[in-house]
C-alpha cells in the first residue's frame, strides 16, 4: 500500500514562509495559504520540517517563527531535546546539540538544521534559544515524536534495488522528469544498475514542477553540482517522484500517479536524498532541501 502523501497543509504554510523564493522549475500548482499570525502565546515558536523521526542518530530540520508569522534567521542556535514522560510529569533532557542555519540556494531564507540522538520512542519537546537580528534573546519550542524505526530505509540497511527509467528508455528526457533543463548525467543509469556498480551512489527523489515545498528544483541542482566536483568516483541519480511528467496538466497529480520507486522506498514526502556506500547500504540520508556541502561531506566520509 503507497503511503506517499502530501505534507499537513498547515506545515506547507510554514514550508513557504521559510522558502520565499519558488522552485525554479517550475512552482507547485496547489496554491497554499499563508499561515496566519498567531495572536496569542508565545513570542516564537519551532516548526520540525522533518517527519521520518527514528530512534538513534537523526538529522532534525527545524524553522523558527515570530507571533507574525515570519521566520527568524540567525547563524546558530541552541537545541536541547526533551523527553516527554506521560501524564504531567517535567521533561527531561536526553540530549542537545547546536543548530547550523542553512541557507537556500536563492533568497536570504533557509532553515536551521542538526543531529540528535534519540534513545526513546515517544513525544519530545525541542528547546531552542538563539539571538535575533536585533541581538534580542530568542526562545522557541516545538515538538515531535520519534518512533522505533522510520519509515524510510535506515541507516545501514541495503538501498532497495529499484529498476528506474534512464534517458535509454525513453525518447526524450521530458518522459521522466519534470526539470526545465535536465542534466542527462542524472538519467544515465537505474538505481539497480547504480547499485551495482560498486561505487558510492547519491540518489535525489524529486519532482520539480509539482513540488509541494519549492525545493525540489534546486535540490536536483544541487545534485548536478555535486556530481561535477566528485565526476565518476560515485553515481548520481535524480529519480522523477510522478510517473509521465510530460502528460501531466495542471494540478499536483494524485498520489497513485507516483512511481514504484516511491513505494520501494516508502517515501512520505520529497525531495529526500539518499547516500549509498559502495556496498549499496545507506551511509546518510536527508529529508527535505540538502546543501551541496552536507551532501560532499557524507560522500568524503566514504572514500
Amino acid at each position: 500500500m503507497r503511503i506517499f502523501r502530501l505534507l499537513p497543509y498547515r506545515m506547507l504554510g510554514v514550508l513557504l514562509l521559510l522558502l520565499t523564493w519558488a522552485c525554479s522549475a517550475a512552482p507547485t500548482a496547489t496554491p497554499i495559504p499563508a499561515v496566519p499570525p498567531v495572536q496569542n502565546g508565545p513570542d516564537y515558536g519551532v516548526i520540525v520540517i522533518t517527519t521520518d523521526l527514528a530512534l538513534g542518530m537523526n538529522r532534525v530540520v527545524f524553522g523558527i517563527m515570530d507571533r507574525s508569522g515570519m521566520p527568524v534567521r540567525s547563524q546558530q542556535a541552541q537545541v536541547r531535546a526533551m523527553l516527554l514522560p506521560p501524564g504531567d510529569a517535567p521533561g527531561v533532557q536526553r540530549a542537545s546539540a547546536v543548530a547550523e542555519f542553512k541557507q537556500w540556494p536563492a533568497g536570504p531564507q533557509g532553515v536551521f538544521s542538526t543531529n540528535l540522538d534519540f534513545d526513546t520512542v515517544g513525544f519530545w519537546q525541542l528547546y531552542v534559544s538563539t539571538t535575533g537580528p536585533d541581538g534580542s534573546s530568542v526562545l522557541a519550542q516545538g515538538a515531535l515524536q520519534i518512533k522505533e524505526k522510520s519509515d524510510t530505509p535506515s541507516l545501514g540497511d541495503p538501498a532497495p534495488t529499484s529498476v528506474t527509467l534512464t534517458g535509454s528508455d525513453v525518447e526524450d528526457l521530458t518522459h521522466i522528469t519534470s526539470s526545465t533543463q535536465p542534466d542527462p548525467d542524472l538519467y544515465r543509469l537505474s538505481v539497480d544498475q547504480a547499485l551495482a556498480d560498486g561505487k558510492p551512489l547519491v540518489v535525489v527523489f524529486a519532482t520539480p514542477a509539482f513540488c509541494v515545498s519549492a525545493t525540489c528544483g534546486p535540490q536536483v541542482e544541487v545534485l548536478s553540482a555535486v556530481k561535477d566536483k566528485f565526476g565518476d568516483k560515485a553515481n548520481f541519480i535524480h529519480v522523477e517522484v510522478f510517473k509521465d511528467p510530460h502528460l501531466i496538466q495542471g494540478s499536483r497529480p494524485p498520489a497513485d500517479s507516483t512511481v514504484p520507486s516511491v513505494e520501494e522506498w516508502n517515501l512520505p514526502t520529497e525531495p529526500w536524498t539518499f547516500v549509498m556506500d559502495n556496498e549499496g547500504k545507506i551511509s546518510a540520508k536527508f529529508e527535505q532541501f540538502t546543501t551541496e556541502e552536507e551532501i560532499e561531506a557524507a560522500l568524503n566520509e566514504l572514500f
